[in-house]
């Protein structure tokens, strides 16, 4: 088979490969119809409160920081109803889709497509990625557009615009998208690129994203000081000398041991092959994804979130998928064969022990719990004693975890759903005590939990004055009216 036919028969199996990811993710999102986790619901329901004229309340009991991406996002999809909350875990299981596309790329240019595959082959059987795909986490959405610039600067080097604008649109999801940007900025600078147009291309997504905060809340700042200040009131930061820690446990989570390892050597390998220029693409999206979780850490964002590392892990697949691709090649020296031999064995017990912790149900088990509470959630706040009772004041849950749910279910207004850990005074007409063990333990939506800003002891007795009206499989429902 000539060169050219090779090259038609790659293209034709990497179009029936992307055909299938695309089918096996749509087959994905229809059998697990769970709504956004609490940060990509809150800005559906902010993109709901602009439509309606209503300033998005981004200082608001345990909000989360806003994304101004994420919020144009949720404001288009708002206009769908109760479809638009399913419609934003389609657009993160397509940005998953869009992830494994954009890392296979970048590894077939700078490894080879044998390498490029095995790469994106392990970021499939990387569980996290999918849950963070299926509760709609903008982490996903912005790795791909991380990852996307990334190939298509590998293909073409110094292609300039494509990759501004999917680094811009990044930087308007994270902050750690602009320390990419800059990256991208020095590195056109130092080839010569129009300087004006470099630092307009840098200082786009902050300038918007300050725009986004001074417009809704009237300090240009807000973003940063309310989610440093959050992490303090949480006990989130971290000192130097446990960075490395906390970066090696993010990774750890995302990738596991064994995967880390491949990842390392593969590292060490590639850089031995100097003649390959084009592995400096990956090695920087590994640096600086580390770079970018270590700021993290140091700034007091978070030091718990393995999410935030997903670029960096991306990157060390790519490398595990590199050395994966060697050692497929028998060498013909007679030592090189030892250490060849030694190295499969030790992949080959590293599959073995990742295939004995592996417990795919207990994702699915987790995502039909999920899905049941919010069903539960949903017909309880729609039932006809809710409903009399909310003319006497607002509805009250027990922390903040599940108002975004609540108010989206309902379609209200801000104000109309608390959180009883709230400290504001507030006077409810509905109050919505948690049922069984697993919902009060559940990480997302239970008030037995750390940080949930609530002992859970208060939220599991009614107010005084209030009467159980009635209960569902979740929910118990107590009014004052």
């Amino acid at each position: 088979m000539d060169a050219g036919a090779r090259r038609d028969a790659l293209t034709r199996g990497e179009g029936a490969a992307f055909v299938a990811l695309a089918a096996a993710g749509v087959v994905a999102w229809l059998a697990f119809p769970v709504l956004p986790t609490y940060d990509s619901l809150s800005h559906l329901v902010w993109g709901r409160d602009i439509l309606n004229g209503h300033l998005p309340e981004f200082d608001g009991y345990a909000a989360p920081t806003e994304h101004p991406l994420w919020l144009a996002v949720g404001t288009v999809l708002s206009l769908l109803g109760d479809a638009g909350a399913r419609a934003m875990t389609l657009v993160t299981v397509a940005s998953l889709v869009a992830l494994v596309v954009a890392a296979y790329r970048l590894g077939r240019t700078a490894f080879g497509p044998l390498a490029g595959a095995l790469g994106a082959a392990l970021l499939l059987t990387r569980l996290d990625f999918g849950f963070y795909a299926a509760f709609a986490f903008l982490d996903v959405t912005f790795a791909a557009l991380i990852v996307w610039a990334a190939a298509l600067e590998a293909e073409q080097p110094l292609r300039g615009r494509a990759v501004w604008v999917l680094l811009m649109l990044a930087g308007l999801l994270r902050p750690e998208g602009w320390v990419y940007a800059a990256a991208y900025g020095a590195w056109m600078w130092l080839r010569g690129g129009r300087r004006w147009s470099v630092v307009a291309w840098v200082a786009a997504a902050p300038v918007l994203w300050m725009l986004t905060d001074l417009i809704v809340t009237g300090r240009p700042l807000f973003s940063w000081t309310y989610t440093t200040g959050e992490a303090e009131i949480l006990g989130r930061q971290r000192t130097p000398g446990e960075v490395p820690h906390a970066v090696y446990s993010a990774l750890d989570e995302l990738l596991k041991w064994p995967v880390l390892v491949l990842a390392v050597l593969g590292i060490v390998l590639a850089v031995r092959d100097r003649r390959n220029l084009r592995l400096r693409i990956p090695l920087a999206l590994v640096v600086l994804g580390v770079l970018t979780f270590a700021l993290i850490v140091l700034g007091g964002v978070s030091g718990q979130v393995p999410r935030y590392a997903s670029v960096a892990a991306v990157g060390l697949l790519l490398f595990a998928g590199y050395l994966l691709a060697r050692l497929l090649r028998v060498p013909k020296d007679a030592r090189a064969r030892v250490a060849w031999a030694a190295a499969i064995l030790i992949v080959v017990a590293g599959v073995a022990w990742t295939a004995s912790r592996l417990h795919p149900q207990s994702i699915t088990g987790l995502l039909r719990f999920r899905h049941g509470v919010e069903r539960d959630l949903r017909a309880t706040l729609r039932s006809p004693v809710v409903a009399n009772a909310r003319r006497c004041g607002p509805v009250a849950i027990a922390t903040h975890k599940l108002v975004p749910a609540a108010r989206w279910s309902l379609d209200a207004r801000p104000g109309a759903v608390v959180a009883r850990a709230d400290p504001r005074p507030s006077r409810p007409g509905v109050v919505l005590i948690e049922l069984g063990s697993r919902l009060l333990t559940d990480s997302g939506y239970g008030p037995f939990t750390p940080n949930s800003g609530d002992t859970g002891l208060k939220s599991q007795v009614p107010p005084e004055g209030f009467v159980l009206r009635g209960r569902s499989r979740y929910f118990a429902i107590y009014t004052r009216c």
